[in-house]
């Protein structure tokens, strides 16, 4: 994947270096869950999602995710402030605990000292209300989207334009860590292309940032989801795929990604690397011995290698060729047939493998004694 995402950067420099929107407001993605819009930040540093309630008079906690605090000293016998009064839904007023909230940290704003109710509840719905967002200064909601637009950033909209600008040259350069650096921060500051977000995960997954990558992916699908296809979203999809694979081990998560990658790049005809991603989805299914679709998808990639590389099957069955792509995909083919116990179509189809110089083909042929000259067909 890496050597595909090189080759990508040289061809689409030119789109690396537009100019990116530097905004005056902060916007915040918030997650809808069934019409109801829960804002992921932080208490005193423990994580955690609340519901973004603009009609409550307070942030408050349940009685479980107070304890929690207390028990893992996020929170202290010093925040506590004593007791305080709130009106339940049905318009009793009810006496509950008042606690001080030294610090909550919404996607980089940090709100000092926002005063919180802990519900007589074990179980209470945690609510960002009024005692937060009045810190936040003048909002607007737009869909799942909160915008700040009063927001005072660290850096002048001059500097952020300089640091971006810095981020990319620092990519052009090679140096994935600095470029990391500059997009990480003013990237709360600006509206992320699918280029900026190439840049920034090409580099973390460089740089072996496995968990950061991932959550950058996944943030550029949710935005950008509905953008036409290109070379650089099939990169980044293609890059979730292989770090959720080969670092997480969620293979049947990695295969979605894949799917996606085959998709676009189907739409985009781009033949020689639609066989190669194939051959990778096959891969795949072969890790959790989906057998059949490790059956299906390799025909699919045999059929554009053999048109991208103006060759047959009958060319190989007689002269053989030198090309370890349609080697592997020969050879991973083959094994599905052998585990599905059609020996001899599977040993046919590995003959070809061998045929092409494939050194594990070669190998397993010698082993097994294959006979390359069967009347089988590929595709039947």
């Amino acid at each position: 994947m890496i050597i595909r995402l090189k080759k990508i950067f040289y061809v689409t420099l030119f789109l690396l270096l537009l100019p990116l929107s530097i905004y005056a407001q902060k916007v915040i993605e918030m997650e809808n869950v069934n019409g109801v819009y829960r804002i992921a930040c932080s208490v005193n540093g423990a994580k955690m999602k609340m519901i973004f309630d603009t009609g409550a008079s307070t942030v408050s906690i349940s009685q479980t995710m107070a304890n929690f605090l207390y028990e893992n000293n996020y929170i202290s016998s010093e925040d506590i402030l004593g007791q305080g009064a709130s009106q339940t839904a049905d318009g009793s007023i009810v006496n509950n605990v008042v606690i001080n909230l030294r610090d909550v940290e919404i996607s980089g704003l940090h709100l000092k000292d926002v005063k919180a109710t802990v519900l007589d509840s074990q179980n209470a719905p945690l609510l960002l209300g009024q005692t937060a967002i009045q810190k936040l200064g003048k909002i607007s909601l737009d869909g799942n989207k909160l915008i700040i637009n009063d927001y005072e950033s660290d850096y002048s909209d001059e500097e952020i334009e300089q640091i971006a600008n810095k981020a990319v040259e620092y990519f052009d350069e090679g140096k994935d860590y600095a470029s990391i650096d500059n997009w990480l921060k003013v990237i709360d500051y600006i509206d992320l292309t699918t280029e900026g977000y190439f840049m920034l995960i090409y580099s973390l997954f460089n740089t072996k940032q496995y968990e950061k990558c991932i959550e950058y992916g996944r943030e550029w699908e949710r935005k950008f989801r509905n953008e036409e296809p290109s070379d650089l979203s099939c990169s980044i999809l293609g890059t979730l795929a292989t770090t959720l694979n080969a670092v997480e081990g969620k293979t049947k998560e990695a295969i979605t990604y894949q799917e996606k990658v085959v998709f676009q790049e189907e739409k985009l005809n781009l033949k020689n690397q639609l066989a190669l991603d194939y051959c990778i989805l096959v891969n795949l299914y072969w890790t959790i011995e989906d057998w059949e679709n490790v059956i299906s998808h390799s025909k699919k990639a045999l059929k554009i290698l053999f048109d991208y590389y103006k060759t047959s099957e009958s060319e190989i069955k007689s002269k053989g060729i030198d090309n370890d792509k349609i080697g592997l995909c020969l050879y991973d083919y083959a094994d599905a047939f052998i585990h599905k116990s059609n020996v001899v179509k599977g040993y046919y189809i590995m003959g070809l493998s061998a045929k092409c110089n494939y050194k594990d083909a070669i190998e397993y042929c010698l082993k097994h004694n294959i006979n390359y000259n069967s009347k089988q067909s590929l595709f039947d």
